[in-house]
C-alpha cells in the first residue's frame, strides 16, 4: 500500500501521463530544479494520521451491530480515504503520508432505516457524523477535527422510481453520475448534471454542495434541477413532496440544498429529468480578438430571449494561449492564420457552444449565436474544438496528479459575479496571482446567466522548496480576499466547507450567519452533524 491511493483523483487503476506537448510547455515555462523534481514523493510507503482515534472500542461496536459485517472499516487506510478530499493542502501533505484528521469508523449503510439507526445513537453519544460520497471535494469539508463516523453513501446506490409522465426519477442519495445516466440514457432520459467529478461523485453530493454541471446553462445548477428529498437529521427524518411548484411558505427542503452535511443526511431526491437525444445536439465554436468581445457576446445571449446553449463556455486569453500549446497548436498553420487575420497570441479568447433539444430548437440557436458572434468581430472555428474538449472534459483532472509529481503547484478557485463586475474582477484577480514570481493563470466561463456568470481560475506554478503549505495558504488567503472585495462570491459550485468557513459572516453579513446558526440548533441541537468550522458555523 501506498498512500497514493488515498489522495489521487479517480479510478486507483489509471493514471494519466502529461502528453508531449504538454510536458513540453511546462517544462520550458516552470523551471523546476531537476533535484527537487526527481526527490518530490509521488507518495509515502506510510501512513501517519495526526490525531489519537477518539471513538472507544466499546462505541463502535454498538454502531458496528447496526450494518453487516461486511458495511464498516476501521483499518487506518479506510479511516484516512474517508477524510481528506481534493484539495492542495491536503493532497500534497498524503504525498507525505500525513493526514491531518481523521475519522475513527466508517460505515456503508445499505437502507434509509440503517441511516436513521446510525444517526439516532450518535445523537444519544454525542459521536460526530461527516456524510461521505464519492470524496471529491474540494473544501476540507471531509476532515474530522473531532473524530467521529464517516457515514459512506455508495451503498444506497438504487433507482426508486422513473415517472415519465412527470419527467422525473427519484434516486438514493449514493447513485454515481455514470449509473444514474446510464439508466436515464437507456430510457431516452438525462439528469443533464455533469460536473468535472461526475465519475466520481453522488447525487447527494451534488445537493450537499449544490453543485454546477458543465451544461448548467441549460440545465440549471442542482437547484434548479432538484424537486425534493429525504434528509435523515438528529431531530427526525424530514421528507418534501415533488410537486412542481408550490405556495406553502418557504421551500424547507431547499435548507439542505449547500449545507453540506451540516443538518442531516441526504437518502433519497427527486429530480427533473430531460429528452435524451444527441443526435440533435448542435455544436460551435468561435475564436474572439479579445476577452471582452467574447464576454460581451456571451451576455448579449444570455439576455435576448430568444433561447440558450446548454453548454457555454469562454477561455480568456492565457486558458486560449496554453490550449494551442497543449494541443500542438502554437505556431502551427491554423495559428499563423488566425494571428494573420487579427486573432493575436495573448488577447484571443476561445468560445465553446453546445445547444440540446429539438433539432429545429438547436439549429436555430446556434444560428442567432453565431449572427451575434460575427458581429462581435469572431472567427468560426467549427464544432472539432467542442468535440476534442468533451472528449478530455473528465480525464483531464487526472493530470493534476501528474504535474503534482514535476513538483509544479496546481490548484483552482472559482466565483459568480454580474455582468458588470466582471471584467475588472478578472483582470484585479488575475493582478493579484500574476503578482507572485512565476506564476501561470488560466480562467473560464463555463455557467452564464442572464445577470452574470462564473470565473473559474485554475493557477500553476513551481512548488515552494522550503515551505510549500505555508507558501500556498498564505497566497490561497489573499486570492480569496482580492475575489471577494471585488464582487465575487465565495464560491459558485464548490462549496464553502471548512476552506472558505472563515468569510461566511462577511458574505452573509451578522443577521445571515445567526439564521444559518439557529437552523443548525434546529436540526443538530448537540451538534454532531459534521462539526467544527463547516459554513462559518462555531
Amino acid at each position: 500500500m501506498t498512500t497514493r491511493n488515498i489522495f489521487k483523483w479517480g479510478a486507483e487503476d489509471i493514471e494519466e501521463k502529461l502528453p508531449q506537448h504538454t510536458r513540453h510547455f511546462f517544462e520550458t515555462t516552470f523551471q523546476v530544479r531537476k533535484e527537487f523534481r526527481e526527490h518530490f514523493p509521488k507518495s509515502a510507503s506510510h501512513l501517519k494520521i495526526n490525531s489519537k482515534q477518539k471513538l472507544k472500542p466499546a462505541t463502535i461496536a454498538k454502531f458496528k451491530k447496526i450494518v453487516d459485517s461486511s458495511s464498516f472499516g476501521v483499518d487506518e487506510v479506510t479511516r484516512a480515504k474517508h477524510s481528506i478530499g481534493k484539495f492542495y493542502s491536503e493532497i500534497y501533505r498524503a504525498r507525505f503520508g500525513e493526514v491531518n484528521s481523521a475519522v475513527d469508523l466508517v460505515l456503508y449503510p445499505k437502507s434509509e432505516n440503517e441511516v436513521v439507526k446510525i444517526v439516532a445513537l450518535a445523537n444519544s453519544l454525542g459521536v460526530p457524523i461527516i456524510p461521505y460520497g464519492k470524496g471529491s471535494s474540494v473544501t476540507m469539508a471531509l476532515q474530522a477535527p473531532k473524530g467521529g463516523i464517516s457515514v459512506d453513501m455508495s451503498r444506497m446506490d438504487h433507482i426508486l422510481e422513473l415517472n415519465t409522465t412527470d419527467a422525473t426519477v427519484t434516486v438514493e442519495a449514493g447513485i454515481s453520475g455514470p449509473a444514474l445516466e446510464a439508466f436515464l440514457n437507456e430510457k431516452g432520459y438525462t439528469c443533464g448534471h455533469f460536473p468535472q467529478s461526475f465519475e466520481f461523485s453522488t447525487v447527494g453530493g451534488w445537493i450537499a454542495a449544490k453543485g454546477a454541471g458543465q451544461a448548467s446553462t441549460g440545465y440549471g445548477k442542482m437547484e434548479d434541477i432538484l424537486l425534493s428529498l429525504t434528509s435523515v437529521t438528529p431531530e427526525g427524518t424530514f421528507v418534501s413532496k415533488p410537486y412542481p411548484a408550490a405556495s406553502i411558505g418557504p421551500d424547507l427542503f431547499r435548507l439542505f440544498l449547500g449545507a453540506e452535511g451540516s443538518f442531516g443526511i441526504i437518502t433519497k431526491a427527486t429530480l427533473k429529468i430531460r429528452k435524451y437525444n444527441p443526435q440533435n445536439s448542435a455544436k460551435g465554436s468561435f475564436i474572439f480578438k479579445s476577452f471582452e468581445d467574447a464576454v460581451e457576446t456571451m451576455r448579449i445571449v444570455m439576455q435576448s430571449g430568444f433561447g440558450k446553449p446548454h453548454f457555454f463556455r469562454i477561455q480568456d486569453p492565457e486558458e486560449t494561449e496554453i490550449s494551442f500549446h497543449m494541443s500542438g497548436l502554437a505556431n502551427g498553420k491554423e495559428d499563423k492564420i488566425l494571428s494573420w487575420l487579427g486573432y493575436k497570441s495573448g488577447k484571443r479568447s476561445l468560445m465553446h457552444i453546445i445547444v440540446d433539444g429539438d433539432s429545429e430548437y438547436t439549429q436555430f440557436v446556434l444560428k442567432k449565436i453565431r449572427k451575434i458572434a460575427k458581429q462581435k468581430g469572431a472567427f468560426s472555428t467549427g464544432k472539432s474544438p467542442v468535440e476534442k474538449w468533451l472528449h478530455q472534459r473528465y480525464s483531464s483532472a487526472y493530470l493534476r496528479d501528474a504535474l503534482m509529481d514535476e513538483a509544479i503547484r496546481i490548484d483552482t478557485i472559482e466565483t459568480a459575479v454580474t455582468w458588470h463586475q466582471l471584467l475588472n474582477l478578472w483582470e484585479k484577480t488575475r493582478a493579484y496571482i500574476k503578482s507572485f514570481p512565476n506564476q501561470t493563470c488560466m480562467v473560464h466561463i463555463s455557467h452564464a446567466y442572464e445577470t452574470g456568470a462564473n470565473l473559474y481560475f485554475i493557477f500553476i506554478c513551481p512548488m515552494d522548496e522550503k515551505n510549500e503549505i505555508q507558501s500556498f495558504e498564505k497566497f490561497h488567503k489573499g486570492l480569496i480576499d482580492t475575489i471577494h472585495a471585488n464582487g465575487g462570491s465565495l464560491s459558485h459550485h464548490h462549496g464553502i466547507g471548512r476552506l472558505l468557513s472563515p468569510w461566511v459572516e462577511k458574505e452573509l453579513g451578522e443577521e445571515g450567519l445567526r439564521i444559518l446558526t439557529g437552523l443548525k440548533k434546529i436540526f443538530d441541537p448537540k451538534g454532531i452533524m459534521n462539526p467544527k468550522g463547516l459554513l462559518g458555523i462555531k
